[in-house]
């Protein structure tokens, strides 16, 4: 008989199946090389279909993916397992252009992915390092939306990772390539898309985590460009800066302050370069160049380039024309800068508020107040000349404020040698200056000078600029705001006659007429410029000789005579009084470089502005110097008078036996 039939086996259901929907194809080449290989037979009719659209990957498995790489990866001991970490390096580490470069749409996927598992994150750094540095800003708004939730997610679950998402973020001020914003498969999205991006991170991550802004603070001083920085950085990382001030008005000050403070730094780095130099080369930076003549709009619209970056051929310049060609770029970039803030402060500014009440006003003194009167500059603090012109009132407060500054006793007396070079300097070049402003200003200066005469003077044993230094700042103030503004002190004149209040004070001074000047002035002067502190033995040279001019001119004061008896005192023995050498003649170069540390410096901070782009601000602010008609006249005859008597000079210095490079000098 034959057996029982056998019964069949059970086919198992697809419930009892491994699921296995987690596992990735790539993981092949992580298994271990122990692992037993089996043996398959292909058919080769079999249609094989290869998966290259990434993104058909379902959200389901792009999440276990997340899951499992951050769980293994934080596994305690034995059971860390970094495989599917390191593949989520991978994946966002991967070049745009390579081909197997994640699509958008996958990205998009993991972006949600990770952004569920943030909480996760705190000992991921690298991760996280990934994603900040993938390139999002080229990409559709959705991704860039999911990317700005995950910024603002991160830095509230984790403060740790602050600094870092900042730094990712201003650092785009500076450069921001155009290649960025056309990646492969997606539609191309121009600069300026990708930096209003950017300022949305910021704005949304400021506003949502409060305890961001000290970081993103921190953050916009340490990314400034330093000097070396290219022109195109510079100027578009300041732009951003003043950006940022206007959607966050908590920061603008800040942002100002930044801005300010590194105007002063390039400012006060090029006068030093400059003075190495000679006075040609100092002509030749300040001309303008043709891209100092473009506007700055097109700072946002440039290409990956840059437009002053260094040749091969800059490599091998000589040195001193490297030298120049870096310091012009410096000027460049503070002539951008001055530009930048003169528009934004002007669209600040709203005239006819009183001062108390105008905010960006006491924020540009404030700022002028910490930054630039500390400091020599050159061109920074004619921000406050221009603006402080906007208004009679403004210009009163700021003249007070100098005289506040050179009256306080309890300053160093370097900042009160300063408040009145600049008081000085704003009240002569200032033209919408009124003339009773003027001669108020200039009352209270001779009044003051008296003052200190009054005091000095017992104890005066000859001029002497150590001990007395503000009372011969107060008297150089005085000479150099009457040589400026002269016809603003002048009163008509002593006689009038009928016709006068038609004619020009130049036309009466051409009849022989005496003008009236401003009450107690010139009794005031005349007392000082006796008295044994002698002002025109320690005044600069330069302004004293101009005042002598000027003054005999208009029939104020005739000093020659002074100046002539001043040729015979020495400065430095003022212990012995005035000190007189009679055994030797003294020579020109004597009281040029024997002397010149013991008098004053004609410095005064509003000379001439010559920077080529932003000198249109100050144009119609600014006072030019200039000789009254007849003086000019007179000049032009002289002119070859003063050629003789330079020759007559150069036998002087001859006969003297002088070195050749002492009579270079004196010629010069």
């Amino acid at each position: 008989m034959l057996p029982p039939p056998t019964a069949l086996s059970k086919r198992p259901t697809v419930g009892l199946k491994r699921d296995s929907s987690y596992l990735d194809t790539d993981d092949e080449a992580n298994l271990s090389l122990s692992t037993k290989k089996l043996k398959v037979a292909f058919d080769p009719n079999v249609d094989v279909r290869l998966v290259d659209d990434w993104s058909e990957k379902s959200f389901e498995l792009v999440k276990e993916e997340v899951r499992l790489g951050i769980e293994r990866h934080l596994a305690p001991g034995d059971r860390r397992d970094d495989t599917q970490y390191i593949k989520l390096l991978t994946l966002f580490d991967h070049d745009e252009d390579a081909e197997e470069a994640p699509s958008g749409k996958l990205l998009k996927k993991y972006m949600l992915a990770i952004d569920a598992r943030v909480s996760s994150l705190g000992e991921c750094g690298k991760l996280v390092s990934a994603v900040l540095n993938m390139s999002w800003l080229g990409r559709d708004d959705v991704f860039a939306g999911l990317f700005i939730r995950f910024l603002t997610t991160l830095a509230t679950a984790h403060a740790k990772f602050i600094p870092s998402i900042m730094e990712k973020l201003v650092a785009h001020f500076a450069r921001l390539p155009a290649s960025h914003g056309r990646l492969p498969g997606e539609t191309p999205v121009p600069r300026s898309t990708m930096f209003t991006r950017v300022h949305a991170a910021i704005r949304t991550l400021l506003r949502q985590v409060p305890s961001a802004m000290a970081a993103f603070t921190r953050v916009l001083r340490s990314e400034f460009p330093n000097d070396l920085a290219t022109k195109h950085s510079y100027i578009q990382y300041q732009t951003h800066l003043l950006r940022v001030g206007g959607y966050m008005p908590q920061l603008e000050s800040e942002v100002l302050a930044i801005l300010t403070q590194r105007l002063v730094s390039i400012d006060v780095q090029i006068q030093i370069d400059i003075d190495e130099f000679e006075e040609e080369a100092e002509d030749k930076l300040l001309q303008p160049s043709f891209e100092s003549r473009s506007t700055r709009t097109a700072a946002d619209d440039s290409e990956d380039s840059d437009d002053d970056s260094v040749s091969e051929s800059e490599e091998t310049m000589a040195e001193d024309e490297q030298r120049l060609k870096e310091i012009k770029l410096k000027i460049d970039k503070m002539d951008f800068t001055m530009d930048l803030l003169f528009e934004h402060y002007a669209s600040l500014m709203k005239n006819g508020l009183r001062v108390e009440f105008n905010e960006a006003y006491q924020q540009l003194l404030s700022h002028f107040t910490t930054f630039i009167f500390p400091n020599r500059t050159r061109h920074a603090q004619f921000l406050v000349f221009h603006f402080s012109q906007a208004l009679p009132e403004y210009a009163s407060f700021f003249a007070r404020q100098c005289l506040h500054a050179l009256g306080e006793i309890n300053r160093s007396i370097s900042q009160r040698l300063h408040a009145c070079a600049y008081l000085a300097s704003f009240v002569a070049r200032g033209v919408h200056i009124p003339a009773s402003m003027v001669q108020e200003i200039f009352g209270q200066l001779c009044r003051e000078l008296d003052l200190m005469r009054k005091r000095h003077e017992p104890g005066c044993r000859g001029p002497d600029r150590r001990a007395y230094s503000v009372y011969y700042a107060v008297a150089q103030a005085i000479l150099y705001v009457f040589c400026f503004r002269w016809q603003d002190l002048a009163l008509r004149v002593e006689t009038p006659e009928p016709g006068d209040e038609d004619a020009s004070i130049e036309d009466l001074l051409a009849e022989g007429r005496e003008l009236a000047w401003l009450p107690g002035i010139k009794e005031t002067m005349e007392k000082n410029i006796h008295s044994p502190l002698n002002p025109l033995k320690v005044c600069s040279p330069v302004i004293v000789g101009e005042f002598a001019k000027l003054a005999h001119h208009v029939r104020f004061m005739y000093v020659f005579t002074k100046l002539e008896s001043n040729k015979r005192v020495r400065l430095g023995n003022t212990s012995r009084g005035y000190a007189v050498d009679n055994s030797r003649r003294e020579t020109a170069i004597d009281r040029k470089a024997g002397e010149a540390h013991l008098q004053l410096e004609a410095y005064f901070p509003f000379d001439p502005y010559r920077l080529p782009l932003s000198q249109k601000w100050i144009k119609e602010d600014y006072r030019e110097w200039s000789l009254p008609a007849g003086m000019r006249q007179d000049a032009n005859e002289s002119e070859a008078e003063d050629e003789s008597d330079e020759e007559s000079l150069l036998d002087e210095l001859e006969a003297d036996e002088l070195p050749a490079a002492d009579v270079v000098s004196v010629s010069s």
